[in-house]
Order: structure tokens, then C-alpha cells, then sequence
């Protein structure tokens, strides 16, 4: 099963050569075997890609994320009719029934908030925030029809950042570009698993925007984002924008963070596999509680499977 994520700060040329990826940087060819790959993280524009490559990179399953002049990812490559089933999936998605959906965005918003919790009991502990993000929890309504999703954001990013904190998705403060980064590869990664798994991302739980076709991806990297809340706050002291390489690298290894699951610990891109994978149950039995969501855990022994070239 592919476990790395490949960051490529700059290299020349990336080319395929016996169902290996070939990475040439200066007089120097690095081989890496495409069947290890999650996911390939490009920052350098000059970069030469071959077809040859793009194309295993889909029949791999490999998700490659192009990112911008102030290396933000702008730009993800997906392949298409990856599943032998696509059609019936299609067809399943479209069937859902609003009140189920509402289930099942009560269920991803529960668990959102909860390791929102988590995170501020573990840094800042706050015990005011707790509370209150407690509280939100049990007002939850299906659908979250009184919005307490975004109640407790706004507990949490003042508990954490300050009552001057704003959160916004284009900004150029560090702490925004470090959570904008952080939530990036962590959709990158859903949208990943959705797709190979057959599901268009279009189709949303919650998220119904007609100019998004990440709808559905979206809705699962919910749960996921304390994950990445966390990491930032961890390391205020070192965020700078634009974003340090370093600080790029440790965001991206992120998906190697351990979280809890059925009483289980995976690592954070097995673990949305297994949150895709439910879903389908989820869909197949009409019952959303089978759809598994992480638990975040505070372990400061995380390993770290990402390369960086």
C-alpha cells in the first residue's frame, strides 16, 4: 500500500522509468518505486514533467499537487473513472435522502468539535472554551440546523489565536497560510481516497456549492482539521510568510499523524481511507453510524514517512 509523500522543492526533470518515478536534479537521478507514492507535492515551476509519468502517476492512484509562487497549493491532478463500480456510486450518491445527509453531517460536525476540544484542552487550556465547545456539542441538532459549527469556530480560533484573529482562506499572515497549507494536502488526500474509490467530489453531504467540485471533500476533511489546528498553534514561534521550507515539509508530513479510530490508531491518510470506506457502508445499509471518524490523540512520538527532494 503507498504510504509517502513526495516534496519536490526543485528538480529538473520528473520522468517514469520501469513503474519508478525518476527525479533528476542536477548530475544526480533519484529512483523511487511509484508503488510506495501517495502523493507528489511539486513546488518548482521550471520542473519538466513527461506524459509518460502523469500517466502512471494515475493508474498509481498517485495524487500530484502543483503549488503556486508562494508555494501554496493552487492545483491537483485526479484521474479519471478510477473505479470498476463508478457508475453505481454515482448513482448512490445522487439517491441520498436530505435527512440522512443531515445525519450524516451531524455525526462529521460531532466529531469536528470534539477534537477541537481536544486541542484547546491539550495547548491553551482554556476552560472556559472547553466548556463552551462542550456545550456545542450537545446542542448539536441534525444537519447542525443552529450553525453550532460555526459557534465553536469561533470559540475555538479565539481560544487559541486571540480575539483579534480572523480566519480567512487567502490571507497573507503566517497563521493563516500555515492552516490554508495545512488543510490543503489534508483535502488533497481526501479527495484522493473519494475518487479512488469511485465517488464524485461534486456531490456534497453539506457543502452544495455549484462553483466547488470538491463539495464531498470537503465535508470529510471537517473532522480531520484539528489535526492541523494543532500542529500550527505547536509552532507559532517558528511561522513566518511566506511559510518556511521547513514548516512546508512538517505540514505536509502531517498525514503521517497518528489518530484513533474503533479503537485502533492510524496513520492520518489510512485513516481517511477507512472514514471513505465507511461511508460506502454508511450508503449501502442507510445508517450513519456506521461512518467512522478520528479521535484526536496528543502523542508527541509521530513518525514521519514523508521525502523531501
Amino acid at each position: 500500500m503507498s504510504y509517502r509523500q513526495i516534496y519536490i522543492r526543485k528538480a529538473e526533470k520528473l520522468s517514469l522509468r520501469h513503474h519508478s518515478l525518476i527525479i533528476k536534479k542536477e548530475s544526480e537521478e533519484i529512483a523511487i518505486p511509484l508503488e510506495d507514492i501517495a502523493s507528489l507535492l511539486l513546488e518548482d515551476h521550471q520542473t519538466v514533467i513527461t506524459a509518460a509519468l502523469l500517466a502512471a502517476l494515475s493508474d498509481y492512484y498517485i495524487t500530484l499537487i502543483i503549488c503556486d509562487e508562494k508555494h501554496l497549493p493552487i492545483t491537483q491532478t485526479l484521474p479519471m473513472n478510477m473505479h470498476y463500480k463508478q457508475l453505481k456510486v454515482f448513482y448512490d450518491q445522487l439517491g441520498v435522502k436530505k435527512p440522512f445527509n443531515s445525519q450524516l453531517w451531524n455525526r462529521l460536525i460531532h466529531y469536528k468539535i470534539s477534537n477541537q476540544k481536544a486541542v484547546v484542552d491539550s495547548t491553551v487550556k482554556n476552560e472556559d472554551a472547553s466548556v463552551k465547545l462542550k456545550q456545542c456539542i450537545k446542542d448539536l441538532q441534525s444537519g447542525d440546523k443552529t450553525n453550532r459549527e460555526a459557534i465553536a469556530a469561533k470559540i475555538f480560533f479565539e481560544a487559541m489565536y486571540g480575539n483579534v484573529f480572523s480566519r480567512k482562506r487567502k490571507s497573507e499572515d503566517a497563521v493563516n497560510a500555515a492552516l490554508n497549507y495545512g488543510y490543503s494536502i489534508v483535502a488533497g488526500q481526501v479527495t484522493r481516497v473519494l475518487t479512488m474509490y469511485g465517488f464524485n467530489t461534486n456531490i456534497g453531504i453539506h457543502h452544495e456549492s455549484m462553483n466547488n467540485s470538491f463539495n464531498l471533500s470537503y465535508d470529510f476533511v471537517e473532522p480531520y482539521r484539528p489535526v492541523v489546528d494543532l500542529y500550527v498553534y505547536k509552532h507559532l514561534n517558528e511561522l513566518d510568510y511566506p511559510l518556511p521550507i521547513a514548516i512546508r515539509k512538517e505540514l505536509i508530513e502531517l498525514l503521517q499523524f497518528k489518530v484513533k479510530m474503533n479503537k485502533k490508531f492510524y496513520n492520518l491518510q489510512f485513516a481517511i481511507e477507512e472514514t471513505v470506506k465507511s461511508y460506502i457502508k454508511c450508503l449501502e445499509n442507510d445508517d450513519s453510524s456506521l461512518l467512522c471518524l478520528p479521535e484526536l490523540t496528543i502523542d508527541e512520538n509521530q513518525e514521519d514517512d514523508s521525502i523531501e527532494l
